[in-house]
């Protein structure tokens, strides 16, 4: 089996839909979901990212990390220069430095302190989060109390909740209705972009009895919804399943609850050293997937991994 791979590198983004997503290794079948690698979004924030790492002279930044994969901040940082920070007052030494707004986004005040401290912002933030922060803005415009279906701790959630003025509420799950004012008879429902549909759905028609008027926009990105039905297609058919992505990120653990609520035991690592082959020792088909975030290197790095240890055979590139 042969193959192309960057060491630590970038795989130039190809509509994420992988040639070749069937392998055989000694009695295991493994297969690759069809969509994997960098989402179109992570992809653009990333070129982005390094093409002006390389036509910077001053230092660079990403706020927060720019995507929630481990190995690509690191390879960032190590192989351009690019660092990230987490706040304004870290950026001590403005003059000549670009700060680069991570895939999330971020509250519209915080640019306006980076820019007001004299470094140049560049703003990689997903097209897809901007539209959830546009609809959020139109609706608190409109006078609707605006319900973000999604984590709250999640930075994509922060930033939107920030072009609603702080002034909506944020809905987890079903427990968290409770938490919408009473007297707010007209919501808006926007929704973070990596949620199960179905479980919006369940809060969404929750919503519907509590209020006069209910509007909702759907912001599910189409990216998270092709991956959740490929984690349905690829769970149905292995019985063991390795979720390859950030532990932080959002749509990679979404894709582990989706593997195991239709019966295949799932592993979620940031690595293919962290593959637990006892888990695997009775496997006869073994499923692979990856977040949005996750490079395509690494997905090919975690095959060759299970081909190894199944036939016996190191695999050369």
């Amino acid at each position: 089996m042969t193959g192309t791979r960057t060491t630590m590198g970038h795989n130039k983004y190809t509509g994420d839909l992988r040639a070749v997503t069937h392998y055989r290794a000694g009695n295991v079948e493994i297969n690759i979901a069809k969509h994997s690698g960098y989402c179109w979004g992570v992809d653009r924030a990333y070129e982005q990212t390094v093409a002006t790492a390389k036509s910077k002279d001053g230092p660079v930044f990403t706020f927060g990390p720019l995507i929630h994969n481990p190995q690509t901040i690191e390879s960032l940082k190590n192989e351009f220069g690019v660092d990230y920070i987490n706040s304004v007052e870290e950026l001590t030494k403005p003059e000549g430095a670009t700060v680069i707004i991570r895939t999330h986004g971020v509250p519209p005040e915080m640019q306006e302190q980076f820019k007001a401290k004299g470094a140049e912002v560049i703003d990689a933030t997903c097209p897809y989060v901007r539209v959830t922060q546009n609809y959020a803005q139109l609706l608190h415009k409109q006078k609707y109390h605006v319900v973000i279906i999604g984590d709250p701790k999640h930075p994509e959630v922060i930033s939107i909740l920030a072009y609603a003025k702080g002034e909506g509420t944020v809905i987890q799950s079903m427990d968290d209705l409770h938490r919408i004012p009473k007297n707010k008879r007209r919501l808006g429902i926007v929704v973070q972009s990596t949620l199960i549909l179905k479980k919006v759905n369940e809060i969404v028609n929750a919503l519907l009895a509590r209020a006069q008027e209910v509007r909702v926009f759907n912001t599910i990105c189409y990216v998270t919804t092709e991956r959740q039905e490929d984690a349905e297609t690829i769970a149905k058919y292995n019985d063991h399943v390795i979720v390859i992505g950030g532990h932080a990120s959002s749509n990679t653990k979404k894709l582990a609850i989706v593997a195991e609520s239709y019966g295949a035991k799932a592993q979620l690592v940031e690595s293919p050293e962290d593959i637990d082959f006892d888990e695997l020792k009775d496997a006869k088909r073994i499923g692979i997937l990856a977040g949005a975030s996750t490079p395509n290197w690494l997905i090919d790095k975690a095959r060759d991994a299970l081909i190894a240890h199944f036939s016996g055979q190191p695999v050369t590139a």
